[in-house]
Formats: structure tokens, C-alpha cells, sequence
């Protein structure tokens, strides 16, 4: 996380810390420009919770699947939303049995990450989806 140092004459207090004047200390979030301190140090840094984000377009299901990979993790959160279309998702390998996920439902799971690598959706049709995959604490 980095690090920050009060450079005024006032205590600041700022998302649950307070630095005395000329207190410099590391936290575990970014402070925003306005907030009155002044980063000294960009270590430690911000381990990014988001794995992976993003919106897919399926043209038809003759589309290839997309692979996302997990990473490095002890569990994660992934949540699929369709918002046309329907797609399979899976589990590493082809051969995985799938889940299938419509504009009718969401799926949303969490996992620990032993066996899974990454996540393969194919489309059933032409689909548009949201997703996101976070650590899971």
C-alpha cells in the first residue's frame, strides 16, 4: 500500500486513519488528490482485487470461446450477468461440464482456485455479457 505523510499543521483523517502533522504512515487504499496529504511512497503497493472485467460480444455461437485466466489467488468471485444471448461457461478444460447462463438467469460463484486455471465461455447465440472476477478474502 503506499505511503502517505501529513504535510500541514492539522491532523487529517481520512478513511478511518488519522496522520498528526508530519506523521507518515502506510496504508492498505489510495487517498485521493484534495485530501490533503502528500504520497512519499508508492511501496507497498495495491494488490488489485479485480482479476479480470470486462463486457464480451458474441456474434453467433460459431464465435471461438474466451479463455480467462484466474491467476494468482486463494479463491475468487465471479459474477456473469447476460444481457442478450446465453452463453456456457466452464472450468478449465472442454471437457468440463458445463453451466449455462441466460438473460433469465445470473450466476454468480465463489470459488476456491484449486483446479481451476481459468474459465472458458462459449457463446450459445449471439450474446452480449458483463463480467467481473475478484479475489475472494
Amino acid at each position: 500500500m503506499p505511503t502517505y505523510q501529513n504535510q500541514t499543521a492539522s491532523p487529517i483523517t481520512f478513511n478511518g486513519e488519522t496522520w498528526a502533522p508530519s506523521e507518515t504512515k502506510a496504508v492498505n487504499f489510495f487517498a485521493y488528490p484534495g485530501v490533503g496529504l502528500t504520497q512519499t511512497d508508492e511501496a507497498p503497493r495495491v494488490v488489485s482485487q479485480v482479476l479480470a472485467s470486462g463486457e464480451l460480444v458474441f456474434t453467433d455461437e460459431n464465435d471461438p470461446p474466451v479463455r480467462i485466466d484466474i491467476g494468482d489467488c486463494d479463491a475468487f468471485l465471479g459474477s456473469f450477468v447476460v444481457k442478450s444471448g446465453g452463453i456456457e461457461l466452464r472450468k478449465n478444460y472442454d471437457d468440463d461440464i458445463p453451466i449455462k447462463v441466460t438473460t433469465t438467469t445470473k450466476f454468480r460463484v465463489v470459488a476456491k482456485r484449486i483446479d481451476i486455471e481459468a474459465i472458458h465461455i462459449k457463446p450459445l447465440s449471439e450474446t452480449s455479457l458483463v463480467f467481473n472476477i475478484s479475489r475472494a478474502k
